[in-house]
């Protein structure tokens, strides 16, 4: 059964070790192979359904709000770069289908368990096999070797740095659920080893955009109102931001133990002098120009 202790070890080497290449679960459709589903059980503990359960209703409305930001963003005609597209493209993808997921994970924790001899009472937790049912691809995390990073606009900067907050709430949430104890669903264990996986190269991305802008990108800074479906997340005000306000405890997470307010992953990045003019004045020193300095 999925939920034994050698899946779940081997779904924390995975977390440690993932190739950013291949998905953790859900990998690819496969043409002219047969749409099969097939549900994934866990012992039954009201403990571990409710960690389940708050998992879910944190990250389904974090998702649906990844998906408005992006759609939103390439509605804008202020939007410039083309990686930054491919980017937003590929969230869409690909969070819709966690989407679908995640609902799958809700019908089946609704289900009615399976009672075994022996007093063994088994949970449906899962369903494997929807990227077959549904023909779904997953999107690659886009390369600058296949997209030009600029020219960066400012709305650029604004959605790259609203969503890579987004994308750091989604993170912790993610290394939230590994931590908990009561959490043992292993198919979302799989399924957060993709979310840490991708959001942390997009996160990356989005920082290779925002350096690329020519202006004081600096200066550009989001609004609350633009970073979407922050319900069930403690984050609060985040650096980089206008104020966040703040909402209920992660999901899967003790009351008596609050995540901590994580700061925006996209840090300022240095500025370099302007260059002098040519006809420029010799700083103020010795007879071969060296500028005098307090030792």
């Amino acid at each position: 059964m999925p939920h034994t202790p050698k899946l779940l070890a081997a779904t924390l080497a995975l977390a440690i070790g993932a190739s950013p290449a291949f998905a953790a679960v859900e990998e690819a459709y496969q043409p002219g192979e047969a749409a099969i589903t097939s549900t994934w059980f866990a012992l039954r503990s009201e403990t571990a359904q409710r960690a389940d359960r708050d998992y879910v209703a944190g990250m389904l409305p974090h998702h649906a709000g990844a998906l408005s930001m992006s759609r939103d963003y390439l509605a804008d005609p202020g939007r410039s770069s083309p990686l930054l597209e491919a980017l937003a493209r590929a969230i869409v993808t690909n969070q819709s289908f966690e989407i679908g997921v995640l609902d799958a994970v809700a019908q089946n924790l609704d289900a009615a368990p399976m009672r075994l001899p022996f007093g063994v009472v088994l949970q449906p937790v899962a369903t494997e096999g929807l990227t077959q049912s549904q023909r779904f691809l997953r999107a690659p995390v886009p390369s600058p070797a296949g997209y030009a990073v600029g020219p960066v606009s400012a709305r650029d900067v604004l959605f790259a740095k609203a969503m890579a907050i987004h994308h750091e709430a989604a993170v912790q949430m993610a290394r939230a659920y590994h931590a908990n104890p009561a959490a043992k669903n292993g198919f979302l264990g799989l399924m957060n080893v993709d979310i840490v996986t991708d959001q942390t190269q997009e996160i990356a991305l989005m920082q290779m955009v925002v350096d690329a802008h020519a202006g004081d990108a600096d200066a550009i800074v989001p609004d609350r109102s633009m970073i979407h479906g922050m319900e069930g997340m403690n984050h609060g005000a985040h650096a980089g931001a206008g104020p966040v306000t703040p909402v209920a405890m992660p999901a899967g997470v003790p009351a008596a133990e609050p995540l901590p307010v994580a700061p925006s992953p996209i840090r300022a990045r240095p500025r370099r002098p302007a260059p002098a003019a040519a006809n420029a004045p010799m700083p103020a020193g010795d007879p071969d120009g060296h500028a005098n300095h307090p030792r």
